[in-house]
């Protein structure tokens, strides 16, 4: 071979070598993450599904009946699959202290081409979009004969996961970048001026994570608050630029709610445009855990013994009020630090 078939052959085997290195390094960045746009950081998907792909698997109407029954997984009633495999989804819907039931809905095609569950007395609705939105309906002047009283309960429709092994622990996570999309889709009041009364009735959706402890060596082991993001509250026309720390009687814990316009910016959801909310959840998780031992919870925890363990979202309906919104993009990414 003469010096010049060399020298050719040399060049094509680094091309070839640097070609398959090149490969492993892009391979190896995909288990990380990608940026979707220029500027978004690397880091770790927490959300499963968040195009609903999956479908939603349907609890019960009591939550007693999931805690008396061995859990969500024993006590499912019905999965909505939306015509796809959905024999194993990682979101579920509950449905709790409504008076009609989801499960066995007939799958509806809308004249879109959504596709739409719906209880008989059409008091709620689920609806998968065809841009991947879903939209959740909840029609209360189905639910109640009269005005609310207090006490009483009120019906629910949220969609639900638990993050199990992929839950981030706060300490050693660089960022903790939160966003989603929500679109209101319909509000009306349907009660009489008289009756409405704004510290028992409403319709609201917040988005709460589930933050929990989990250093078995600490004192503080399995505590837990709920961390919560307010989004539309028919109240209110105004995000809210206050801190609100509040004692959920009905799971025993706090919840903590950061000042919704760090998070929305100063908009009103009643215009029922899109809008996108993100932030770093990180340093307000370490505002509400200054906030909680000030309340003399979470006296033995540091960032680093803190983790979000799940979330959910979707309405809280203790007024009579028929209302809808859209909800798409959900992301939840854990950024490590650099090497």
């Amino acid at each position: 071979m003469t010096e010049s078939k060399r020298s050719i052959v040399f060049y094509i085997l680094l091309i070839t070598l640097l070609f398959i290195v090149s490969s492993c390094k892009n391979s190896g960045n995909d288990n990380r993450g990608t940026k979707k746009k220029e500027g978004e950081p690397y880091g770790i998907e927490i959300i499963g599904d968040n195009t609903f792909e999956q479908g939603f698997a349907l609890t019960p109407l009591d939550p007693r009946t999931v805690q008396q029954g061995g859990g969500f997984e024993k006590t499912y009633l019905d999965t909505l699959a939306f015509n796809r495999e959905a024999t194993s989804p990682v979101w579920h819907i509950a449905q709790w202290y409504s008076k009609y039931n989801l499960a066995h809905a007939e799958l509806k095609t809308e004249t879109d081409g959504s596709l739409s569950y719906a209880n008989e007395g059409n008091s709620k609705k689920v609806v998968l979009c065809s841009d991947n939105s879903l939209l959740l309906e909840v029609n209360a002047s189905k639910e109640y004969d009269k005005a609310r009283t207090k006490g009483e309960q009120w019906p629910h429709l949220l969609i639900e996961q638990s993050f199990h092994e992929n839950s981030p622990t706060v300490g050693n996570k660089k960022s903790i970048q939160f966003s989603f999309e929500l679109k209101l889709e319909k509000e009306e009041n349907q009660m009489e001026e008289e009756t409405f009364d704004p510290s028992l009735h409403t319709a609201q959706s917040p988005f709460y994570f589930d933050i929990k402890n989990i250093n078995e060596n600490s004192p503080d082991y399995n505590q837990k608050i709920w961390f919560g993001i307010a989004s539309y509250d028919y109240r209110y026309t105004e995000t809210s630029t206050r801190e609100v720390v509040s004692w959920d009687i009905g799971t025993n814990a706090y919840i903590y709610q950061i000042p919704e316009r760090l998070f929305w910016g100063n908009i009103s959801f009643q215009d029922k445009k899109w809008h996108k909310g993100e932030t770093d959840l990180k340093p307000h998780i370490k505002r509400a855990l200054t906030a909680m031992q000030e309340k003399s919870v979470f006296m033995h925890t540091t960032l680093d013994d803190l983790a979000i363990t799940g979330m959910n979202f979707g309405w809280e309906v203790p007024g009579t009020f028929d209302v809808a919104v859209k909800v798409r993009n959900i992301s939840l990414k854990a950024c490590d630090y650099e090497d």
